[in-house]
């Protein structure tokens, strides 16, 4: 009862931030030049996802083999990113299956964190960011830093878009153990919406007003808040009386 409280009290603030976030996300790919692989990656990976959707595969065709492998990776990315969640924090992983449509982790114990990290982790982006890393560590000159930005918006998209599946496809068991749909998906939406202002500005800081985004969501936050007691306020002073009078 009090994680449902909690969410609903942070719906206002996790829609602000998703909304905000979208806008720097369109902001940057669109003023910066730098982001041009980036913002290419994104947009592919979209166009792909609206293909499988919309779009009848042959199943035995080279698109379905590479729809059904895409959905393979994501589960894949999926349980490991519970497994990477449960061993950070000093659980114990047993064993992991994974299949085309859902997997399974066989964990020592369970938290917020472990059930909600894979939809908050975009495993794939960080093998990217961790791959170029080791690259530039290894040979400084590599350079390769389009294709970088490319994988990295291509990944990114691909969590996104899968996480969305994901959620309003099927029932996730996640959801409950981590205390219930609303509050899951509250937190869910203000840990990816904050994932992406920090990223877009770690990328392309000049074009990322990270401060002004975050005090725009506070804003459209605090005007629901100021919007709704304004609407419930004549209710809960009725009420307030009554009680008075008994």
């Amino acid at each position: 009862m009090v994680r449902l409280l909690i969410g609903l009290l942070l719906l206002p603030l996790s829609g602000s931030l998703l909304w905000v976030s979208a806008k720097t996300l369109a902001g940057a790919t669109v003023d910066s030049s730098m982001a041009a692989p980036f913002g290419a990656g994104l947009g592919i990976t979209f166009a792909l996802w609206a293909m499988r959707r919309w779009l009848i595969l042959d199943p035995t065709g080279p698109a379905g083999w590479a729809a059904r492998g895409a959905r393979w990776s994501y589960v894949l990315g999926h349980e490991l990113t519970h497994a990477m969640a449960a061993w950070a924090t000093g659980g114990s992983v047993y064993a992991i299956a994974v299949g085309e449509k859902e997997g399974h982790v066989d964990l020592s114990r369970s938290s917020v964190f472990i059930a909600l990290a894979p939809y908050c982790v975009p495993f794939y982006a960080l093998l990217v960011a961790v791959g170029y890393r080791l690259l530039l560590w290894a040979k400084p000159d590599a350079g390769g830093e389009a294709l970088f930005l490319f994988l990295l918006g291509g990944s990114l998209g691909a969590h996104l878009l899968f996480t969305w599946d994901s959620l309003t496809q099927t029932r996730q068991p996640d959801l409950d153990a981590a205390g219930g749909v609303l509050f899951s998906v509250a937190l869910i939406a203000i840990v990816n919406a904050l994932m992406i202002m920090l990223l877009l500005k770690g990328l392309f800081p000049e074009s990322v007003p990270l401060l002004a985004r975050l005090s725009e969501a506070g804003g459209y936050t605090k005007r629901f808040w100021s919007m709704a007691w304004l609407w419930s306020k004549p209710a809960f002073l009725a009420a307030k009386r009554r009680a008075l009078a008994w």
